[in-house]
């Protein structure tokens, strides 16, 4: 019988092996086609940092030296939805761009929804598209074709099979046209400016719920490498993405540490606050990402300024009477005037310290300018322009300075409503914050007050305090984070709880029942050791120091006892055949087999159909390596983590863990066990159906780590739980072997 043991015990080993190695060959096969640097130091593309370049320009009163941009995104027009998307997009066509009047508009992705009628189906909608086209095109001519630069995100490629397939519609429908993002290099007798747009999007456009997160493969890395180094000397390259870099693996830090800043669009404002202020500084390569509000349902825009070379923004929404706004006529739409638009007010100097950027901007400039430097964009004559630091009037009234041309025949006009003020930038240079507060009235009374922090002394940015409502999420990669948990909580199962207890039961040295008695025995010592270190710390006066009581002690004797039973109890399960083999299997399939297969890419009929393993999507003979599929597997891993803690908890008698009495009500009760019931059937239950939904039946009958999960989870707790409950303590005495 032992030796039968032994024999079993290598061949699982063997077999287990086997698995493992063949994961570890999934695992780097899906990993191949991310992108990785030619040069794995600085790279060749470095910009030069201010102290390479020549010394900035006097900050005087001259409006001269400034750029300015505007970035939305996430329009998400859609056929579908009653309110917000393309109509909130037409008013800032309409409103915004006229208002505003800059060198360069660039929206990051999402242009239309791509979805359909029924839930969960996903595909490129022809006349979304035309909406979008026909709302752009009086924009597209202007700067010789350089004023709008767009961009593809996750909903402009669902079903979409490649970047050549007459399904993306952003080729011939958008102001770009390259689906592989740009180049645009904008020349300034002050300096040159260069905008690198990265394409992050699945190299095959899977459709939802499977297509969240983004990733650089090769080909665009390259392209991306190559453009930067295109843009090497300009005085700022911004890098423009729809992911974050959190979202789609990180951006590579040699090519980090040569933008300003990488501008991105994605989450929109996620919930609860989590999303308010998705912002982040990355001292360590000097960049700052800035992810934008949506235009679909915040009605949100973000406006640029680039001063002697000192970068600025202000975050606006449309003055909507509603935010969302009703879109009855979904992409009939038309608006025929402008919206009556408050101030919009941005200080350009001195500069918001919060967004200081160290390695790319003359900070000693602001401590040597002779003006406070503030840009107003209004639709109606300004009544006043009000100034005030650190709660005090500023003695010097601000005066305008700016330069509105006449619009030109063909739209190549652009404003900077400089207002300035003199000041004294000594009286403020103490190392100590101060703040700056700016009001703007027009002449119909429409009021907008900026408050600014500034610190002149600072060479770093201020805290934005914002790591609870976005800050940690900028901050993170998440295909990293669902990897290695992903990794962790696999093997904290399938070793630690599967397998190394069938191993220890195969390595027993003599009959199950006689190592179950020796383990009683041991617990009842530890539980009879816990009892009376208990009454040590009841003995001792209630008003002593608590390092007076036995309290460590006792706390490592209880951890103690909770480890060693439950060792007991996953041996004692690993035992039992019907329980531990389908166990072991699951685990297996989890490492080597698809989680499911279904119809992810309809549009490309039998190519479309894919099979999604943890670590990637592998679909017409190529694979997809986003880190949805770690998240995907992530939601089968702790259902299954959570079955092999429970099950052996559920059929473990209590006498063979020291303990006379009855198994704890709470943990047998009709509650317990329906609530293990309910967090399984909806963990593994919902992902089921809608994969059923999205990716068809297939799904469903070839979901070997989905629906097979689901339904062998099932059974053990129907059998466990309801149909033949464990043996209490005096039903399955101490020696007995594991119920037939």
């Amino acid at each position: 019988m032992h030796r039968a043991r032994l024999a079993n015990s290598l061949g699982l080993a063997l077999a287990t092996l086997a698995c493992w190695l063949y994961a570890l060959h999934l695992d780097r096969a899906a990993r191949q086609p991310l992108g990785r640097l030619a040069a794995d130091g600085a790279s060749p593309a470095d910009g030069l940092g201010p102290a390479d370049r020549p010394g900035p320009a006097d900050m005087g009163d001259s409006p001269d030296r400034v750029l300015t941009f505007v970035h939305a995104s996430d329009l998400h027009i859609s056929r579908h939805a009653p309110t917000g998307g393309f109509v909130h997009f037409l008013h800032f066509v309409r409103t915004a761009v006229p208002l505003i009047a800059p060198r360069l508009v660039a929206i990051t992705g999402d242009l239309t929804d791509g979805k359909g009628a029924r839930p969960y189906e996903s595909a490129q909608q022809p006349d979304e598209w035309a909406a979008y086209q026909r709302t752009i095109a009086p924009l597209r001519a202007r700067f010789n074709g350089t004023f709008l630069r767009d961009q593809r995100g996750n909903h402009d490629c669902f079903d979409v099979p490649a970047a050549d397939a007459p399904q993306n519609l952003f080729r011939t429908h958008s102001a770009t046209g390259d689906s592989s993002g740009y180049l645009l290099r904008i020349e300034e007798p002050f300096g040159a400016y260069s905008f690198v747009a990265a394409d992050a999007c699945p190299a095959r456009g899977i459709v939802r719920p499977l297509n969240f997160f983004g990733y650089l493969d090769a080909p665009r890395l390259r392209a991306l490498e190559q453009r930067m180094a295109a843009a090497r000397g300009s005085n700022h390259t911004f890098v423009l993405s729809h992911y974050p870099s959190s979202a789609m693996g990180g951006l590579p830090a040699a090519l980090a540490r040569q933008a300003t800043a990488l501008l991105s669009g994605h989450l929109h404002r996620l919930a609860a606050g989590l999303g308010a202020r998705l912002q982040a500084y990355r001292p360590r390569d000097g960049l700052w990402e800035l992810e934008i509000a949506d235009m679909k349902q915040h009605a949100a825009y973000r406006v640029f300024a680039v001063d002697h070379d000192v970068v600025a923004f202000a975050d606006v929404a449309l003055p909507l009477p509603a935010v969302p706004l009703p879109n009855p006529g979904r992409l009939a739409a038309r608006i025929d005037r402008a919206l009556p638009h408050p101030p919009v007010v941005l200080v350009t100097n001195p500069k918001d310290a919060r967004y200081l950027m160290p390695r790319h901007e003359p900070l000693p400039a602001m401590r040597a300018s002779r003006f406070i430097r503030v840009l107003v964009w209004a639709d109606r004559p300004l009544a006043r322009v009000d100034i005030y630091i650190d709660g005090r009037r500023h003695p010097h009234p601000a005066v305008y300075r700016g330069t509105e041309p006449a619009a030109a025949a063909d739209g190549n006009a652009t404003k900077v409503p400089l207002w300035v003020a003199p000041w004294d930038p000594a009286q403020y240079d103490d190392g100590a914050p101060h703040d700056l507060t700016i009001t703007a009235v027009d002449v119909d009374g429409k009021t907008t007050t900026s408050r600014t922090p500034f610190h002149l002394a600072a060479r770093a940015p201020l805290p934005l305090h914002n790591s609870a409502s976005g800050g940690w999420i900028m901050r993170r990669n998440f295909a990293a984070v669902f990897r290695a948990s992903a990794i962790a909580i696999y093997l904290l199962t399938a070793a630690l709880l599967v397998v190394a207890p069938r191993v220890r039961y195969a390595l027993l040295p003599g009959s199950l029942a006689s190592w179950l008695a020796d383990r009683a025995a041991a617990h009842r010592r530890d539980r009879a050791h816990i009892a009376c270190l208990w009454d040590e710390v009841a003995a001792v006066r209630s008003g002593a120091s608590i390092w007076a009581r036995p309290v460590l002690p006792l706390a490592l004797c209880a951890a103690r006892l909770a480890v060693c039973a439950q060792v007991t109890r996953q041996v004692y399960w690993a035992s039992i055949p019907w329980l531990f083999w389908p166990a072991y299997l699951l685990a297996m399939a989890l490492a080597v087999l698809p989680l499911t297969v279904g119809q992810l890419i309809p549009s490309a009929g039998a190519r479309g159909i894919a099979a999604i393993y943890a670590c990637g999507v592998y679909v017409a003979g190529d694979w997809v390596p986003t880190a949805d599929s770690w998240a995907y597997a992530l939601n089968s891993l702790v259902p299954l983590l959570v079955l092999v803690l429970y099950l052996p908890l559920a059929v473990t008698p209590p006498a063979l863990l020291g303990d006379a009495a009855q198994c704890p009500p709470w943990l047998r009760s009709v509650w317990a066990r329906l609530l293990v019931l309910a967090y399984i059937v909806l963990s593994l239950g919902v992902p089921v159906a809608v994969s059923a939904i999205a990716y068809g039946w297939r799904s469903v009958a070839l979901g070997f780590g989905k629906a097979w999960l689901l339904a062998a989870a099932c059974a053990a707790l129907y059998v466990v739980d309801w149909h033949r409950p464990a043996p209490a303590a005096d039903a399955c005495p101490v020696g007995a072997g594991p119920p037939a």
